[in-house]
């Protein structure tokens, strides 16, 4: 994933121009596949994105004038309609929260059952017909705050949105990664893996996936080895 500052910014840089000139790229036929490649690379750049920012994890004092700067973006970007203009800034917002509520609840053993229960929740909300998935075909309903527009690619249409609190986690769940000896690179490509697990469920099945779920297991499973002795080690360790 991404290192270091500068790498970050040029990922921020490279979301923006690609999430601005999507909706002007080729059509892709048929809506199925639009809607895959779209969501990929979308999800690619988001997570890259936290994946960059989980360095602040180290000095939280960073994540002050970036919340600051990326909230004054989002709210200039969403008064102007730029829609998918502002899904870069959007995870840079929401990836900061993720990782200051790492930072303040710095528990080993949190690290472990807070996807746990997470996962619970979203399973046991999916099972009760709520809606656990937030990827859709294309459609022209406005983004709000609380959702990261993935457009499509040649419809001016929204190919999926990707909820608040999926960002926030993926942001938590990155910087306990990164402070507490996982294997930080692994469980952020795991939870790549169980977007795009959702993003094909729900574009190929017609069949909703929860999401954060999905995302606990992709965070979980490379570290598998690990947690035992993550839930064992004091909290000031």
């Amino acid at each position: 994933m991404v290192r270091g500052p500068a790498a970050l910014l040029v990922v921020v840089g490279a979301a923006l121009a690609y999430f601005l000139v999507a909706p002007e790229l080729p059509q892709l036929h048929p809506p199925e596949l639009s809607a895959l490649v779209a969501c990929t690379v979308g999800l690619t750049f988001v997570v890259a994105i936290v994946a960059g920012l989980a360095a602040m994890a180290d000095s939280p004092i960073a994540l002050f004038p970036a919340v600051a700067g990326a909230a004054l973006l989002v709210a200039a970007l969403d008064v102007n309609d730029v829609a998918a203009g502002a899904t870069p800034f959007e995870a840079v917002l929401l990836g900061c929260l993720g990782i200051a509520f790492a930072v303040v609840f710095d528990v080993p053993a949190l690290a472990v059952a807070l996807p746990l229960f997470l996962a619970v929740i979203d399973i046991a909300q999916a099972h009760g017909g709520g809606s656990a998935g937030l990827f859709t075909l294309t459609t022209s309903k406005p983004g709000d705050a609380l959702t990261l527009e993935l457009p499509d690619w040649g419809t001016g249409l929204a190919a999926a949105r990707l909820g608040a609190p999926d960002v926030v986690f993926l942001g938590a769940f990155a910087a306990y990664a990164r402070r507490l000896g996982l294997r930080e690179r692994a469980a952020e490509a795991g939870m790549l893996v169980g977007l795009l697990v959702a993003v094909a469920s729900e574009v190929l099945l017609d069949a909703e996936l929860p999401t954060i779920a999905l995302m606990a297991v992709g965070y979980l499973a490379p570290n598998i080895d690990r947690v035992g002795a993550l839930v064992a080690r004091p909290p000031d360790e």
